[in-house]
C-alpha cells in the first residue's frame, strides 16, 4: 500500500498544482483594446481593411469569444480565443500577426502590462492552405498606444 502512495504522490501533487494554476491561464483581457492597424488582416474567414478597431471580450462568453468593432462601434467579427502567455510584459497593448507573403492573420492579443492574453483559437481556411503549401509564417507584433 505504501508503494502505491509513493507512486501516486508526485502525480497527485502535479494535478493539484495544475488545478491551482488553471485560473491563471484564463484570458485576462478585461478592458477594450483600441488599435490602429495600417495593413489589411484576416480574422477567421474575414479580411479587414486597414483602420481603427476595438477588440474586447464578448460578455457572457466565459472569456472564450472576442469581438472586433470598427470605428463606428459596429461589431465586424467575433472569433473564438484561448489563453496565451507572452514571454514579456508589454508596455502597451499588443497585436500579434502571422504573415504569409502579403497576407496577415491576427494571431494573439495582449493587454498593457499583462503577460496573459488571448490567441485566436481557430485557423482560417486561407491560412491552412498557406501551411499546406509549405509556406512559413513570419510572426510580428505591433504595440498600440
Amino acid at each position: 500500500m505504501k508503494s502505491h502512495v509513493r507512486t501516486l504522490a508526485p502525480f497527485l501533487a502535479g494535478l493539484c498544482f495544475a488545478a491551482a494554476a488553471e485560473p491563471c491561464l484564463n484570458a485576462q483581457i478585461t478592458n477594450a483594446i483600441q488599435a490602429h492597424v495600417d495593413h489589411s488582416f484576416v480574422i477567421g474567414e474575414k479580411t479587414l481593411p486597414p483602420g481603427e478597431y476595438t477588440f474586447r471580450m464578448m460578455e457572457g462568453s466565459d472569456l472564450s469569444v472576442m469581438t472586433v468593432a470598427g470605428k463606428n462601434g459596429k461589431i465586424i467579427a467575433d472569433f473564438h480565443v484561448q489563453a496565451a502567455i507572452d514571454d514579456h510584459r508589454p508596455n502597451h497593448s499588443e497585436l500579434v500577426f502571422r504573415k504569409y507573403g502579403n497576407t496577415e492573420f491576427l494571431n494573439k492579443v495582449f493587454e498593457t502590462g499583462s503577460k496573459t492574453g488571448v490567441a485566436v483559437a481557430e485557423t482560417s481556411k486561407q491560412e491552412k492552405r498557406f501551411v499546406d503549401q509549405g509556406q512559413r509564417a513570419i510572426e510580428h507584433s505591433e504595440e498600440q498606444p
